[in-house]
């Protein structure tokens, strides 16, 4: 026992001889071989600055300011136009008045006047006319254009024969017959022969109050003859010499009631002349119509329309 504690004290001084002893004596004899190494701490690796590249934030783009509006220049103002001077108006001029249509006329081809019948009309499709004889029926075709007499209206529709006086009759529409083309052809030529009647009346109104303001004094108000005098107008505006004409049947076309005008008598050689304006009855409708009595020592001569010179019936 006593030799294992000496070899365990051995021990311990040759482990402390070569911790702190050997160190010492082996760094003076600069032995190199047994010299501890000292570990030492491996240098820190470099820090590697990073770049940080520091990007601006874009400058706010700076919109030009806007100008401000210069003043407009005024504009110029349009020159006034010159004022056409207005149209001097003959207060003698002729007027034509304003015909209706025949549309109008008719009221839309509902009532046709009696001075359309009897005329010749073309059918424009095949038609069947029949006819009863007592208990029996005759009928007859009729292609289309061929010719009927036009008799009379019925309706929208018109009756139709083969002649004035035939019994057989048929009501065929106005449209499948040429009488609207008739009727509306004679309309426009009466037109304008009317207004040329009407224009000549006005014109020789005109030249008769010319007449009677030149005429010399000696035989304004006078009489050509003796007895010759200017015919009377009555209360009411009539003449009773012209109303006594007509009644007797020397003129049938003009009624006393249907004047709607009388004009004062002029006297133009020797002869007093007293203008009437009426209504008269065409196959057109009703139109205004001028005629002229001539008078002469008393007694109505005749009657003549205004415009055309013509006697009136």
């Amino acid at each position: 026992m006593k030799g294992i504690l000496i070899l365990i004290l051995a021990a311990a001084v040759g482990y402390l001889s070569y911790e702190y002893a050997y160190p010492v004596l082996a760094n003076y004899v600069k032995f190199e071989k047994h010299k501890k190494e000292v570990a030492v701490a491996p240098a820190p690796a470099p820090v590697v600055k990073k770049e940080v590249a520091v990007v601006e934030p874009p400058k706010p783009k700076m919109e030009p300011k806007p100008e401000p509006p210069k003043p407009m220049a005024p504009e110029p103002k349009p020159e006034p136009m010159p004022e056409m001077p207005k149209p001097v108006v003959d207060p003698n001029a002729f007027v034509a008045p304003a015909l209706p249509s025949l549309e109008e006329r008719t009221e839309n081809w509902s009532k046709l006047p009696a001075s359309a019948f009897p005329r010749p009309v073309t059918i424009k499709r095949d038609l069947t006319l029949s006819m009863k004889m007592g208990a029996n029926t005759a009928s007859t075709q009729v292609k289309a254009g061929g010719t009927m007499i036009a008799r009379g209206q019925d309706g929208l529709n018109i009756l139709v024969s083969p002649t004035e006086t035939s019994p057989m009759k048929a009501s065929v529409a106005l449209d499948d017959t040429n009488l609207k083309e008739i009727l509306n052809a004679g309309y426009e030529n009466w037109k304008v022969t009317y207004i040329a009647s009407l224009k000549r009346a006005h014109e020789y109104r005109l030249a008769a109050a010319e007449r009677a303001k030149n005429a010399p004094a000696s035989t304004k108000g006078s009489t050509a003859k003796a007895g010759n005098d200017k015919p009377t107008k009555d209360k009411d505006g009539t003449y009773p010499l012209l109303i006594a004409s007509m009644k007797s049947g020397q003129v049938t076309e003009i009624k006393p009631d249907s004047i709607k005008e009388w004009s004062d008598p002029v006297l133009e050689e020797g002869i007093w002349k007293v203008n009437v304006k009426y209504e008269t009855m065409t196959m057109f409708g009703k139109f205004d119509t001028e005629a002229q009595a001539q008078i002469k020592n008393g007694v109505v001569e005749k009657w003549i329309y205004t415009g055309s010179g013509e006697v009136v019936p």
